[in-house]
């Protein structure tokens, strides 16, 4: 009896003891696949995190490589302010960026069907569209191109704005003829010219005669409206080569180079006639202008600047003396 008792109480601890090692082995095999799945999740972690590093990287160095194009662009375009020079250094740019062997602008848009040539629009002005044709075939990263061309606009625009500028500081802004500072540096160039080809100069100086009636009777506005008018007709009736400015107030000068005493006069009186004859309509009235001109002529009347204009005011002042509308000289 107490055998059989011994070998159940073996058998319960054996029992007990199996039962204890499965418990501990699930445990076991639990951890041990929550270890994997953790291993596992690592993994993809690692893998996730170095897939965007490397596309960062990447995305990185596309924007530095396009900060290098547009710095190289934009420093070779502002060493000009000319329109032709601009395009001309973005073209050759363009062609070492790209490596592109050939490319040109348009006026009008490529041949559409062209598959050998990618084609970019830009503006030259809100109203005036340009077009680049690249030879590329296919190559061309239109985003970095896009950019580019945005840098090419700025200085177009700039280039328009610098020429408004120069336009600005050498024209008179009612009359559109040159302005006195401008006009006087020009007859001191050309008449350092004529010194030094022995050449003849003539300077006109012209007076609109009455013009403070003329701003009395009909107001400001019609007296600069005549004056604007009387300017276009003088700018009208000269060669290329001459000048025509606004000297101050209603008086206007003119510049003939390489013109003697004998052939300014002779300019001098068609275009005193030219006024006499236009009728001049402002608003709704039909006027009728003369001017007073004095003439003066390199070498014979002066050898200066100063010399030349004071001869010519001398011969104004002797027109208007002797009943305006006419032509003198000393």
């Amino acid at each position: 009896m107490l055998t059989i008792l011994g070998l159940l109480l073996e058998i319960g601890s054996v029992f007990f003891i199996l039962r204890w090692l499965k418990k501990n082995l699930d445990l076991g095999l639990n951890s041990l696949s929550l270890l994997i799945q953790s291993e596992n999740e690592l993994f993809q972690t690692m893998e996730d995190r170095l897939k965007y590093v490397q596309d960062h990287n990447q995305d990185l160095s596309r924007s530095i490589e396009t900060e290098s194009a547009i710095y190289e662009v934009s420093k070779e375009l502002s060493k000009s302010t000319d329109e032709v020079n601009i395009l001309n250094a973005f073209k050759e740019k363009i062609s070492g960026i790209f490596n592109t062997p050939e490319c040109f602008f348009s006026d009008e848009a490529p041949i559409k069907n062209n598959t050998d040539y990618s084609v970019f629009r830009f503006k030259v002005q809100e109203q005036e569209t340009r077009y680049l044709a690249i030879k590329d075939s296919g190559k061309i990263d239109r985003a970095k191109m896009a950019v580019l061309l945005n840098q090419l606009e700025l200085s177009l625009k700039r280039s328009r704005l610098f020429a408004e500028v120069q336009e600005l500081s050498i024209t008179d802004g009612l009359t559109g003829l040159y302005a006195r500072g401008y006009f006087l540096e020009r007859l001191k160039q050309e008449l350092t010219r004529s010194k030094h080809n022995n050449y003849p100069l003539s300077f006109l100086l012209i007076d609109l005669d009455n013009f403070k009636t003329y701003n009395d009777t009909y107001g400001h506005i019609t007296g600069d409206a005549i004056l604007k008018e009387i300017a276009k007709i003088l700018k009208y009736s000269l060669r290329q080569i001459d000048m025509c400015a606004r000297y101050g107030g209603e008086e206007l000068c003119i510049l003939l180079p390489e013109t003697d005493k004998e052939g300014s006069s002779l300019v001098a009186q068609r275009l005193r006639l030219s006024v006499e004859e236009a009728r001049i309509r402002v608003f709704n009235e039909n006027i009728r202008c003369t001017v007073s001109i004095g003439v003066a002529e390199y070498p014979n009347d002066a050898q200066s600047l100063n010399g030349l204009i004071d001869q010519a005011d001398k011969a104004l002042y002797q027109a208007k003396a002797q009943g305006r509308n006419r032509v003198c000289s000393n």
